[in-house]
């Protein structure tokens, strides 16, 4: 069994892809520029940078992805037509900066590197986004018991929501279909 968390489309069209394409033509835009000798050089080379790094993270490393989906044995990022799968079982690491307030995180996994192994995620942006936010915390939790971050959480919720459970395996909402409200 498996659960697709999907980015809205139109947001991530217009977020992360155009983002990504205006990026592509102010690279190119400023390395003409520099190339033909400009009097600003030096400030397109900084534009030519930053424009490079987001096509960089948006078309190659694939850093945002549109579905993020857990199965039993593991969870998959895709992005433009590419999936990375990581397995629970093979899981070293997985580090997550988190901005609650957004919905918004950073996860590393594993031995990440500039071209694998980062992702940012908009949970807030997902289908069930809540759901998936909880979901990543927890595994981090799992993954790094001992850490600072872990013990904060600790501290600060009950024992029953230590471990990730996947989301065809927890309990249904109160007041929803699957459980009727109850009168009391």
């Amino acid at each position: 069994m498996s659960k697709t968390y999907e980015y809205n489309s139109r947001d991530y069209f217009w977020k992360i892809t155009l983002t990504g394409i205006v990026s592509a033509l102010v690279f190119v835009a400023s390395i003409v520029m520099i190339v033909t000798g400009s009097d600003w050089a030096p400030a397109f080379a900084i534009a030519a940078l930053v424009a490079g790094y987001t096509v960089l993270n948006t078309f190659v490393a694939r850093t945002y992805p549109r579905q993020v989906i857990l199965e039993e044995d593991g969870i998959s990022f895709v992005s433009y037509g590419k999936t990375v799968k990581y397995r629970f079982d093979e899981i070293e690491s997985f580090l997550v900066k988190d901005w609650r307030g957004s919905g918004r995180m950073y996860i590393r996994v594993n031995k990440s590197s500039l071209l694998h192994g980062r992702y940012f995620l908009y949970c807030n942006r997902c289908n069930d986004g809540e759901e998936l936010f909880m979901y990543i915390m927890k595994l981090e939790y799992k993954t790094h018991p001992t850490s600072w971050k872990a013990k904060a959480w600790d501290s600060t919720r009950p024992k029953e929501d230590k471990n990730p459970t996947l989301p065809w395996n927890l309990p249904p909402k109160e007041g929803t279909a699957e459980t009727p409200v109850s009168e009391a």
